[in-house]
Formats: structure tokens, sequence, C-alpha cells
């Protein structure tokens, strides 16, 4: 009998000792001060939440994170949008995830802090949305304004030294469109010239100075068409990826044909992008813009040129953020 009762107090002693010891493992896993994540592959906001317990709200949170990277995008060689007018706020966010943007192309007011800048790039490294800055003036094309276009990655450069890898910038998208300067008119192969010059040297620069950011340029359907062959290849050649704004709706296929044939001897990704402004509705008799179309019709669209260019890199982007979260709330 004592010798039953000795082991039942043994097993009973090991069966408190195990719970202890499972309780204090319990307590130290939820121990705030031994939350121990290397910093480089958290975004600010994720440092500042392991500094304490997490609450309800950031599980949620985090918990939308991991459901948002799980959405596999719609569009085979990636979707963008031009962002214009402002750093996007939840709503704004909340379109891109829906729509399943891959990449913004984001324009940087001066008056915009680092501080700003870094807290928008944490925002989309949390969304698996890679960021471009966008830029450009028709000016740009001249020699003597080259500084302008060089002072972009120049700040792309330092702020990419101050955040994680994941939540560097990309590249940079050019928006420079010197066909509407008023010389165009009298003098547009010398401007031309210049143009492509000036591209060169900022490739020269990136390339140069090792700042490891892409470089991409947009240009208008019609350069092949105006003559300007030799010019578009030298820009596709320069360029990371081009993007091609494809302004005509009753020949989308065919005005992109020998920009998307000079891409894919060159390697290169294409990007058609899809004009969504009200404001060129009456000048235009709606052969340029998709907002009274709808998404819908730019899906359809979009299909029909995958298919027109099987096995080609062409990318989609959408003119302007701001407009495809007024077409996405009709949907």
């Amino acid at each position: 009998m004592k010798k039953t009762r000795k082991i039942k107090n043994i097993l009973c002693i090991i069966l408190a000792t195990l719970f202890l010891v499972a309780c204090q493992v319990e307590n130290d896993n939820y121990a705030g001060d031994t939350l121990s994540v290397p910093e480089d592959t958290l975004s600010s906001s994720d440092v500042a939440k392991a500094d304490g317990p997490e609450t309800k709200d950031a599980s949620s949170s985090n918990q939308e994170n991991d459901m948002t990277k799980t959405i596999k995008p719609d569009h085979p060689y990636g979707a963008g949008v031009f962002s214009w007018d402002h750093l996007p706020d939840d709503e704004d966010i909340q379109c891109l995830v829906s729509n399943n943007i891959t990449e913004i192309y984001q324009y940087i007011k001066p008056e915009y802090s680092d501080e700003e800048i870094v807290s928008f790039l944490g925002r989309m490294s949390d969304k698996g949305i890679d960021v471009y800055i966008l830029d450009g003036e028709p000016t740009w094309s001249y020699q003597e304004n080259l500084r302008y276009a060089e002072a972009v990655i120049d700040r792309i450069a330092y702020i990419n030294n101050y955040v994680s890898k994941r939540e560097r910038i990309l590249g940079v998208v050019y928006d420079i469109e010197p066909y509407v300067l008023d010389k165009w008119h009298s003098t547009p192969q010398l401007i031309m010239d210049e143009y492509i010059e000036n591209i060169k040297a900022l490739r020269d620069k990136i390339e140069r100075r090792s700042y490891n950011i892409e470089m991409c340029v947009c240009v208008p359907y019609s350069f092949d068409l105006m003559g300007y062959q030799e010019h578009l290849h030298s820009l596709i050649d320069s360029s990371d990826q081009v993007l091609v704004l494809n302004y005509n709706k009753a020949n989308e296929i065919e005005d992109i044909r020998t920009e998307m044939e000079m891409a894919y001897e060159l390697g290169k990704r294409i990007v058609t992008v899809y004009e969504l402004q009200p404001g060129l509705l009456s000048q235009t008799n709606n052969s340029v813009t998709y907002y009274k179309d709808g998404l819908g019709a730019i899906k359809t669209s979009y299909d029909n040129m995958l298919s027109a260019y099987e096995g080609k890199k062409l990318g989609i982007a959408y003119h302007t953020m701001d407009c495809l979260k007024i077409l996405s709330e009709r949907q």
C-alpha cells in the first residue's frame, strides 16, 4: 500500500511540475520584452507593434494583411495605376487591393516630408504593391533641364538608403511628353533628338552611380506613326520598361504593335495604359477615355490584347487612381 501511495505521490509531483513549466513557457511567449524579430523584415508600423502585447485590432489587421497577400492578380504581367494628386489613403488602398494592383506610379510633391514618404512605402509594402516615383514635365526634354529629371533619381536613391529592402522604391516613371511643347510644331526633330539624349544620360547616371532602380518612360502610341521609329527604339532600349499611352479605343491592338515587337526583341516589358478621366469625353467624342464604358470594357479590351500578343510581356495600367476608385464603386 505504502509503495503504491508513494508512486502516486511521485506522479502527482511530476504532473504538477510539468503544469508549472507549461505555464511559464506560455507566459514567456506572451512577454513583450522577449519578442525578437529582425527589424529589416518589418515595416515601421510592424516594429512599433512588436514593442508591446498584440491587441485584438492589431491581430485582425495582421489577418487582413495575410489575406491580401494571398490574392492572385488577374493580370499575368502586372497591373499599375498612376497617382498624381495625393498619397493613397485607406479608401484608395482598398481600391488598389480589390483591383489587384501590383504597382503604383506615385507623384511625390515637393512638400511631402521624408517621414510621409517612408510611411507610404511601408503601407504599400504591407499590401505587396511595388512603388515607382512618377514625375516629368515636357520641358525636361531640353538638355538645360536635365538636372530636374536627375534630381528625381537622386531623391529615390537617398530614400532607399533609409528603408528596409522590401520597402524600397523600385524605380522611376518619367512622363515627359515632348510633343505638347509649343516648339514641337516647328522643330520636332531637334526636340526628339535632345529628349533621347537626356533619356540616355539618365540611364547612364543610374548605372554609373549603381542606384539599382528601374527607369521607365511613358510614350504615346503614335511615335512610330509620326516617323520616329528610331527614337522609339532608343527609348525602349534605354528603359527597363515602357508605358504606352494607348489612348485610341478604336485601334488599341494595332497601335501598340510596333512597340510590342521592339520590346519583345529587346526583352522588355510593355505596359498598355488605359485613360479613365472624364474630362476628355466631349473633346474626343469618347474615343479616348473609358470613363463611361467602365472597368468591364477595359477587361474585355485587355483580354483581347493578351490574346493578340500571346506570350509577350504586356502589362496593364490605369490613369488615374482617383478615376479607378470612381469606376470601381460603380460595379
